[in-house]
């Protein structure tokens, strides 16, 4: 069935039965809470009614309460110069999803109940003066007759006396006008006071639970994605170093052929005499036959220190995911929000760090140097943390972290220190299991983040690029 809720045969109905209730009541105080409660407080003599408007659900729902709402914690004022009005008239608005509360001088509270716009509008006479949702701002420009000027025909469900309030699935609820049968009926009752009400609250707290979940599933999902990601990697990194020729091997075997090695190649074909077969070494360049060789031996060097933190890294990494597997199974499996709700204060924690507890940190020369951890972190890194005189880095035309170095006052960035972030800018990148990797580096006040762009996306200008080796040197 179709939720009738939000149907234009409801105000109608609503209407006229809040003239009953609410003819001659004076509008006692209104406010907002956050952005998405309004709060209505009605009295007359010693009796007070309240009215509660919520649209964090994406729709308009209503909550009815024998007793003043208090204005508990940091409010905002609505519709102050009404205070104290007396209320002559609530009428629906024909063929259309809205109605009004009239109060003398011919202002009016009209209720605009369209689905994710919902809004209650103050007007004097036929012109706006303030709005519960500011920022829905076309209904500034609205005007009070426009409501009365619909001329639409539609077919209304047949009102039976009754108003039902069904369960149609674990967390979805429907409010229907005749019994339905096959559905979970929770409420018949003659008042539509107490159907809304009901209603409400069951969409209300279905709507929370249902968002809460899939919000942990996503930010799960990303934390599983993530370690994958890193196994992959580590793993892919272990195979390289098994199966491929040994760095000092490498070393030695430049070391026994310097004489027929000249500077300013970039490759050499050399005997292997560990396999008895040619092998293609890669050189760089400007670097002398005893440099390039050193720089393979320096390269054997931090594999043997890489190996161990790699495998260790699988081992890690392997029992993360396990663990995250199991989380979003239960996850998938709750059925309320007290089931979700030590995941939901963990993530709260998370998210309440100050923010330079939120990225990956290290230091060199004094220097400290962060690391973002996902794409929505790379944009807190980038756009709220990092000062505009910070150096940000990023690997060149792939995905990855980024990192910024903090600046010291009137200290230039030294090299060394540009390399190190550079290499780790390389290591968290989608290339870093290549040999070298172009790292882009600038100052953060010519990063921007082009409208529209995806989390992670900026863009860059005034670039230079640094060729480093993906690592860490811890």
């Amino acid at each position: 069935m179709q939720s009738l809720h939000q149907h234009v045969s409801l105000f109608p109905l609503l209407a006229k039965d809040l003239q009953h209730l609410l003819l001659d009541f004076q509008l006692k105080d209104a406010f907002r809470v956050q952005q998405h409660e309004l709060n209505l407080i009605f009295q007359k003599d010693q009796e007070q009614i309240s009215l509660r408007i919520n649209t964090e659900a994406k729709t308009g729902l209503f909550f009815f309460y024998e007793y003043p709402i208090e204005r508990n914690g940091t409010v905002f004022p609505l519709f102050q110069d009404l205070i104290g009005s007396k209320i002559s008239l609530v009428q629906a608005h024909k063929n259309n999803r809205s109605f009004e509360v009239v109060f003398a001088n011919n202002q009016a509270l009209v209720f605009k109940m369209y689905g994710p716009l919902a809004n209650v509008i103050w007007f004097d006479n036929n012109q706006v003066k303030q709005l519960f949702r500011a920022g829905i701002e076309n209904d500034f420009h609205l005007k009070r007759d426009e409501f009365s000027q619909s001329n639409a025909s539609q077919e209304l469900p047949v009102f039976e006396g009754n108003f039902y309030v069904y369960q149609l699935s674990p967390h979805q609820y429907g409010l229907g006008f005749k019994e339905e049968f096959g559905l979970n009926q929770i409420l018949k009752t003659e008042v539509i006071f107490e159907a809304l009400h009901t209603f409400s609250g069951n969409f209300l707290q279905g709507y929370i639970f249902l968002s809460e979940q899939q919000k942990l599933l996503a930010r799960f999902k990303q934390k599983l994605k993530r370690e994958h990601g890193l196994l992959t990697g580590a793993n892919a990194f272990l195979n390289h170093a098994l199966t491929a020729t040994p760095y000092e091997e490498i070393g030695h075997i430049l070391m026994a052929n310097l004489h027929v090695v000249k500077k300013g190649e970039k490759e050499v074909t050399l005997h292997d005499f560990y396999r008895e077969q040619p092998i293609v070494i890669a050189l760089k360049k400007d670097l002398s036959p005893q440099d390039n060789a050193a720089q393979y031996y320096q390269k054997a060097r931090n594999r043997a220190k890489e190996i161990p933190l790699k495998q260790k890294q699988v081992e890690v990494c392997s029992l993360k995911i396990k663990e995250l597997e199991e989380t979003l199974n239960q996850i998938s499996a709750a059925k309320s929000l007290r089931e979700l709700r030590s995941w939901i204060k963990e993530e709260k924690k998370v998210q309440d760090l100050p923010l330079k507890e939120k990225f990956r940190r290290f230091d060199c020369l004094g220097f400290a140097v962060y690391v973002g951890k996902n794409a929505v972190n790379n944009d807190e890194l980038t756009l709220k943390f990092a000062h505009k005189d910070d150096l940000w880095l990023h690997a060149k035309g792939v995905s990855g972290s980024h990192v910024i170095i903090k600046h010291q006052q009137l200290k230039p960035f030294p090299p060394q220190v540009i390399e190190f972030a550079a290499q780790i800018a390389a290591h968290y990148s989608s290339s870093r299991n290549s040999q070298l990797v172009p790292v882009i580096y600038t100052p953060k006040k010519f990063v921007r983040k082009p409208k529209g762009a995806h989390a992670g996306q900026v863009a860059v200008e005034r670039e230079e690029i640094l060729m480093v080796e993906p690592k860490i040197d811890i």
